[in-house]
C-alpha cells in the first residue's frame, strides 16, 4: 500500500465522499488533496541519489514525519493565490497519507510520528508492505464511484437534453 498510486487514489475516494456532504472537496480541490497525500513520499528523492552512490537519506527523512510534512505543504501552498485553503487542503492530503500508512508493517520499524520531540517509531502491524490487496480494492472502488458519478452526470445530462428538445 505504500506505493503512490494507493495514496493518490485514496485521498480521490475521500474527496468523492466528503464532496456529497461538502461541495469544497470537489474540483480542483480535490487534486490538491491528492498532491498533499504524496507529499510525505517527496523522500523517495533519496532513491534517486542512492542510485547515484549519495548518501542524503539522514538530511532527507525529517520529510516523512508530520513535521516535516507540514513544513513541505507550507512552502507548496505559497505558489498558490489562495494559500490558507491550499496549505489546509494540501494538510488533509498529507493526513489521509500517515493514516493509511500508519496499519502498515513496515521494513524500517515504523514511522516517526512524533518527530522531533521522540526518535521513536510507530507502527500498528496489520499489513504487510508488499500487499497489493490494498491498491487493488481502492482501485475497484475508485472504479466504482468514478462510474457511478459518471452515470449520474449522463442521467442529468440526457433529462437537460430531453427537456430542450420537448420546449
Amino acid at each position: 500500500m505504500v506505493d503512490w498510486l494507493s495514496h493518490v487514489l485514496l485521498a480521490w475516494i475521500i474527496c468523492q465522499i466528503l464532496q456529497v456532504k461538502f461541495n469544497f472537496f470537489g474540483g480542483k480541490n480535490t487534486a490538491i488533496v491528492m498532491v498533499g497525500a504524496l507529499i510525505p513520499d517527496f523522500i523517495k528523492i533519496g532513491l534517486l541519489f542512492q542510485w547515484m552512490d549519495i548518501d542524503i537519506w539522514n538530511f532527507i527523512t525529517p520529510l516523512h514525519t508530520p513535521a516535516g510534512a507540514i513544513i513541505t505543504a507550507a512552502v507548496i501552498s505559497l505558489f498558490f493565490e489562495e494559500k490558507m485553503s491550499a496549505f489546509k487542503l494540501l494538510l488533509f492530503g498529507t493526513a489521509t497519507h500517515f493514516l493509511f500508512d500508519l496499519p502498515l508493517a513496515h521494513v524500517s520499524g515504523g514511522m516517526l510520528m512524533l518527530f522531533p520531540f521522540h526518535w521513536g517509531r510507530y507502527q500498528v502491524y496489520l499489513i504487510p508492505t508488499d500487499d497489493y490487496i490494498v491498491p487493488t480494492l481502492a482501485l475497484a472502488v475508485a472504479l466504482v464511484i468514478y462510474m457511478a458519478k459518471r452515470g449520474k452526470s449522463a442521467h442529468k445530462i440526457k433529462l437537460l437534453i430531453d427537456e430542450k428538445i420537448s420546449q
